[in-house]
Order: C-alpha cells, then structure tokens, then sequence
C-alpha cells in the first residue's frame, strides 16, 4: 500500500502540492481569525487548591480577577513628601490608564491590602483588574508598562509584578537559528541543496498545519499557553528528519537503477514506513499523558499529538510529490554524486559507487570501482563506518564499558531530580518583574511572594471561631505571619493570607503546606462544621507536582512497557527490545540529569539565560519521556531493521552490523544532529519551560544516536546471530517489517554502469 501511495503522489505531483498548501494556509489563517483562547490557570480539578479556588469564586468574586502589583522603592524612604506625592501620582496614572483597571491600592492604605516594608523604603500597590490575569487587555498591560516608565524617576523607583506583567515568549529567533542550523547540517552532509531544500519545505508545511489545528483545539479544549511553542519545536524537529530519511532513501533507489515513480514508491514503502512507526510511537505515549488526570496535560499531549500527525501525513506524500517536479536527468545527476560530500574523520579505506564523503567516522577517499586510501573528509561509500564498525566489534565489552562510563557520570545529577514550578525570581534581571521580586523578597521576606491563601467554608460555623485558627496557623512552624480573617458580605466563608518564612521553590514550603493540610488544619477545625482548603499559586504548583511525582511510575512503566512489546512484534525475540529500551531509558536519564545540573545546581546557567536555579517544571519529565520514545525510536529502528534485512539475507552476523552502519550511519548521525540543533535552538526563548524542553530533547536526541552507533552495534557484536533468532516462545507471532523491502517498488528500469556512470 505505501508503495502504491507513493507512485500516487509522485503521479498527480500538482494535486499532492496544492492540497497540502491550500490546506496548511486555510487551516492557519481561519484558526488565527477564530482567536483561539490558551489557557495559563492551570486548574487542577480535584485538589484541595482548586476546592479553595471555588470557595473563593462563589463568596469572593473579586479574588477571581486578576491581582497585580506595582513595587515601589524609595532610598529616602516613601514617607517623603517629594516619594510620597510621585507614588501618589504613579498610582492615579495607573488607575486612570485603563478602563480594565477596576482599583488600584496605595502603598499607604493598609486597611485595603497596601503594604509598606519596615523600613519604609518599600512599598506595594495592588492593581485590580476587571477581568482574569489571563484575559487582561494587552493595550492596558502597555499603556501600565508606560506610565511606571514615563512616571518614575526622582528617587522613586516602581517595578511590575504579575504574570500580565510578564514578557510573552517569542519563538521566532528560535525557529530561524534552528532552521539555519538544520541547513548547515544538510549541507555538510549531503552537499546538495535537493537534500536541504525537500526537508525545509516539508516542515514548513507541516508546521502551518500543525499550529492551524493546535489553535482549532484550544477553541474545543483546555490548552496550555506553550503548547503552541513546544509544538513549534517538535514539528520542526520531526519533519526534517522524517523528510530527510525519505529523501536519502529515494536517492538510494534512483542510484540503484529504479525509475523517478518506482524509487518514489520504494522510498515510501521502505523509509516511509519506518518514518510512520516512529511517528505512532510518539502519538502512542503522548496519549498515555491523558490518563495523568490534568486538564490542560490533556490539551499539550493532543495538541503535539496533532502536530506529529500532519508531519507524518506531509512526510510520506508531500516529500514523493515535491521530488517528481525536479528533471529526471537532474535527480540521476544527484543520485550519482554518492552518499555526498560531508564531514568525515578518521581514516580508511574506500571503495564504493559515485564520489563523495558521508557525514560519519573514517570517510575514506575512493573512486567507483576502485580503492583508496584517505583521512577525514574525502569520497567513497561507507568505508568509513565499515572501518568504524570493526573498531568497535574489536573490544565491544570496552566500548559498552566506556559507553556506560559516560552515561553514568551525565545521569548523576537526575538522582536528585525535584518537581515544582518556576516563577518571577527565575526570571532573568533584565525583566520589570525579576527586579520587582528582588525589591519584594529583600523588604518582607522570601516567603512574601510565596503567600498561601486559605479559603474557609463556615458551613454556619460562627465567626468568632476563627480566631482560634488564627493562632494555631500563626503559631505553625514555617509561617512568618498570618493575617486576621476576612469575611465574605454573605457572611459564609472567610479568607485568610499565610506568608511562609521561605520562597515558593524552597521543599520546606512544599512541606509547610502539607503539614497544614494534613496535621494543623483538622486539627484547629475539630468539632467544627467548617472546612479550610489552601490554596494560591504556590499550592496549586505543589498540587500539580505530587500529582505528576505520584503518578509518574506508572506512565513510565505503561510506556516502557508499549515500547518493549511493539519491538519484541518487529524482531520476535527479547534480546534487541530490551537492548533498545535500555539504551532509551539511559539516554532519558541522562538528559535528566544535565537539567537538573543545569536548572537547579545552576552549571552554566549564565549561558542559557537562567536568572536563578529551582525545581524541574512538574510536566517536563513526562512529557520529554513521551516525546523521546518515539524521536529516539527513529534511530533505533533505521539500525536494527537495516542489520536485521542483512541478516536474513546473508546469515553473518558481523558482516549484517556492519552493512546496517554502512547503510543508516550517515544518516543517523545528520539526523540527530539536525533535531538536536533545533530543539537546542529553544533554549533561546526567554520563557524558562521552553529552555528545559529544548536542552532535555536536544541533550537525549544526541546521546541517543551516539549510543546507537556504538554501544548498540557492540552489543549485537557480543550477542551475535542469538540477537536475531526468534524466541521458541514468539516465533508464532506475526513477522512484522518496518521498513519493508525494496523489492517492493517494482523491478529496475535501467542501472548504469560504471563506465556510465564515471562519464556522466
């Protein structure tokens, strides 16, 4: 069927083309009019923090509008009359820019939640809006911006806290160096601008698509606000690759002889089909994330689930269809070239068909029919990974020992991994809000930008019963103050602030609410009909991080489990799953272990534009399991079924692992280096999730590929023709091909011979 679908598109060429286009432009430009709404509340239903949430909703509507601050700090401190009269003005600017802005509280009235630090130096205003923080005009966010600018000044100076303060993610610079880097690669590789332009095109394509139908979804669904981002990512990532294999894999038909259709059939039916099971491994344990039980979890694995979909739609009929516009006589021409002119190192021998090095170890010099000898980047086919290969199979125990080595020393560091969420402090200095945490954490106290808020049902409890939780939550240790309760005008409910003596990030605020939930709380209600829930963005981030650490163990086990069991499908025995498994699982411990080298020890933090060390976000390691099974399953699948055909073919073992690294090194290796270079182009945002899903992908991807080009093929070289003997228990089930055989794309019209070849 593959092969068929692409004859077809290689076929009705202008059809494939146009469809795709006027698709991914219509699905682009009517989800973009459609103003899609992506959520950033991250409710979580279920949680005691939500149950707070909706006691406050029902009895303090008020507190459910978007609350931000305006930080004022003053060295003559702002009892001055000249700070005094220009914080004055600040605030009536501020109350006055925007008809979304309900109030806005002076410093210096306390009764209404103003604040003033001890010294007298630092202040805060509190500005009401008349909408949610997500849904804040973004005019009023400018024209606030402007007036603390324009305003400040004559010793006073003001800072903006809130997330409606916060700059909105550009992805832009990201997307354009990973694009750049992806050429690079390209033509180092191949040498061709066939080669980088198909790729490019297709994920492109692709990519409008993708983002067409992730907006479409967020008019249906909850979807995080970085979805779009993370999407942007991996669309990038993926259909470079998945383009790419089908691209090298009808240049390999067209210099084996096939005709324009017949190598456009055979590059779908073979690389096309191996391209499709990866794809469905990523799709696969992106939906194992919706058991997790997170809404907006739900909306970022559908959304990336969509996004590789389309990929994979583009890469099987839009790469056979763009490859049919190009000239017979041109493709022969660039199939002729050889593997490509590339980066090479090493040395070796080299002997094989057309001119040019592959990107790989040892690309030697070489002519067709001939031999030669050569260092570094040079012409000739595969001798270079041959010589590879057999460097490797010489002491395998000491390269998997070597290779073990490596990964232990990167993985260290995920032993000890913490969940939890980042928030303005991690924010670099650059930013208003970064500089309005500082002045806030330096004049109340780090656990002043961490307040917990605990929402109090009275279910017709007097009043006066709350001072006696008062003290006993003040009296907590770990709370530096609690202030007196607020009622609601229905008299039913009650509200009341909680400062931590530490920061949102510090364990010991995670352990301050639990201990308040679990110990202080029904304790201080006992005999009582009232219920107290805590809530405020610190608990709702600890919520989220137990319910992601809980549940972790057994999404890993159900998609380490979906991968062993479709391997052992493929190759019917236990001995090449579980090595590849294995080999996955080292590859995402390690990516663990340099984030958390990274992002909560701080190595080279500066380089990444870390403003200040913390937890993991609660999401990332999910997610990057779910994203990598599958990415890294393109590597893995290229190798072992190249080895596998081999062996079935010629029953010598060695000489099928060192086929399988001729055939798929090269492209392995470019490959990786392409994916890793655009997700590592992501650590350029400044929003901090996108930096810890790029380095973690980009670090796993690169790790992954070197693991399969050394480790794995020592490993067969140990296991020898046991590693391709099917189980006595599995040899009845069916003989699965992932990547087909060639001889599906139907018999060979001409093949040139060498003397052809060599005038040509």
């Amino acid at each position: 069927m593959q092969d068929r679908l692409g004859r077809w598109c290689h076929r009705r060429r202008l059809t494939v083309i146009a469809g795709w286009l006027l698709v991914a432009f219509t699905l682009v430009s009517v989800a973009g009019m459609a103003r899609p709404h992506f959520d950033s509340e991250f409710a979580l239903h279920g949680a005691d923090s939500q149950d707070a949430y909706d006691v406050l909703a029902r009895h303090f509507p008020e507190q459910s509008k978007g609350m931000g601050e305006v930080v004022f700090s003053a060295p003559a401190g702002l009892r001055d009359p000249a700070a005094r009269a220009r914080v004055e003005r600040i605030v009536g600017d501020v109350r006055r820019a925007d008809p979304s802005v309900r109030d806005v509280v002076s410093p210096y009235d306390a009764a209404n939640g103003g604040l003033i630090s001890a010294d007298g130096r630092t202040g805060v205003a509190r500005v009401w809006f008349a909408t949610s923080r997500t849904d804040v005009p973004k005019a009023a966010r400018s024209e606030i911006r402007s007036v603390v600018r324009r305003d400040g000044g004559d010793g006073v100076r003001a800072e903006l806290a809130g997330t409606m303060f916060a700059p909105v993610p550009d992805t832009g610079l990201s997307e354009t160096v990973g694009l750049a880097a992806a050429v690079i690669v390209l033509l180092a590789a191949f040498g061709s601008l066939l080669v980088v332009g198909m790729p490019l095109l297709t994920a492109l394509v692709g990519l409008l698509g993708s983002l067409g139908l992730v907006m479409f979804l967020a008019k249906a669904m909850v979807v995080p606000d970085f979805t779009m981002s993370v999407a942007t990512m991996i669309v990038l990532g993926v259909g470079v690759d998945y383009a790419l294999f089908v691209v090298t894999r009808h240049r390999a038909a067209l210099r084996a002889g096939r005709t324009p259709e017949a190598a456009a059939g055979e590059a779908v039916a073979t690389a096309g089909r191996a391209v499709l099971f990866a794809g469905l491994v990523v799709v696969v344990s992106l939906t194992g994330m919706l058991f997790m039980g997170v809404g907006f979890v739900r909306g970022l694995a559908i959304g990336c689930a969509l996004g590789v979909l389309v990929t994979l739609a583009v890469a099987v009929t839009l790469v056979p269809a763009l490859l049919a516009l190009v000239p017979e006589r041109r493709l022969r021409r660039w199939a002729e070239r050889g593997p490509g002119a590339g980066l090479g190192t090493g040395a070796g021998n080299g002997t094989g068909l057309g001119t040019g090095a592959g990107l790989g170890p040892g690309a030697g010099n070489g002519t067709e029919n001939g031999a030669g000898n050569g260092t570094g980047t040079g012409t000739g086919k595969g001798a270079g990974w041959t010589r590879w290969h057999a460097g490797i199979t010489r002491r395998p125990a000491l390269v998997i020992a070597a290779g073990l080595a490596v990964l232990a020393v990167l993985a260290t560091p995920a032993f000890a991994l913490r969940l939890g969420s980042s928030d303005a402090g991690n924010r670099p200095t650059s930013e208003t809000t970064r500089r309005a945490f500082d002045l806030e954490t330096r004049a109340f106290g780090p656990g002043s930008t961490a307040a917990l808020t605990l929402a109090v049902d009275l279910r017709g409890t007097a009043p006066s019963a709350l001072d006696g939780l008062v003290k006993r939550v003040a009296s907590t240790p770990g709370v530096a103050a609690a202030t007196p309760p607020v009622l609601s005008r229905d008299r039913a409910a009650a509200m009341i602030v909680v400062t931590p003596r530490t920061d949102a990030q510090d364990r010991a605020t995670g352990d301050l609410v639990r201990r308040l939930r679990d110990d202080v709380l029904p304790d201080a209600t006992s005999g009582t009909a009232m219920r107290v829930h805590v809530g405020g963005v610190t608990a709702t981030f600890q919520d989220l991080a137990d319910r992601m650490g809980s549940r972790l163990p057994a999404f890993v086990l159900a998609v380490l489990g979906l991968s062993l069991l479709l391997l052992v499908l493929l190759f019917r025995n236990l001995a090449v799953p579980v090595t590849a498994v294995l080999l996955t699982v080292l590859s995402l411990v390690a990516a663990y272990g340099v984030l958390v080298a990274v992002f909560q020890w701080g190595w080279a933090k500066e380089a990444f534009g870390i403003g200040r060390t913390g937890p993991l976000e609660s999401y990332t390691p999910m997610t990057l399991m779910a994203l990598l099974f599958g990415l890294s399953m393109d590597y893995e699948m290229f190798l072992l079924s190249r080895v596998k055909e081999a062996f079935s073919r010629t029953g010598d073992a060695s000489g099928a692992v060192a086929e399988g690294l001729r055939a798929s090194g090269r492209v392995i290796l470019s490959a990786a280096l392409i994916m890793a270079a655009v997700f590592a182009s992501f650590t350029l945002s400044s929003d901090r999730i996108m930096k810890q899903f790029g380095l973690g992908l980009s670090v796993a991807v690169l790790v992954q590929a070197l693991l399969v080009l050394t480790v794995a093929p020592a490993i067969l070289g140990l296991l020898g023709a046991r590693a391709w003997r099917p189980s006595r228990l599995l040899r009845g089930l069916p003989d699965l091909r992932v990547e087909g055989t060639p001889a599906e794309a139907g018999p060979v019209r001409e093949r040139p011979s060498p003397e052809g070849a060599a005038h040509r």
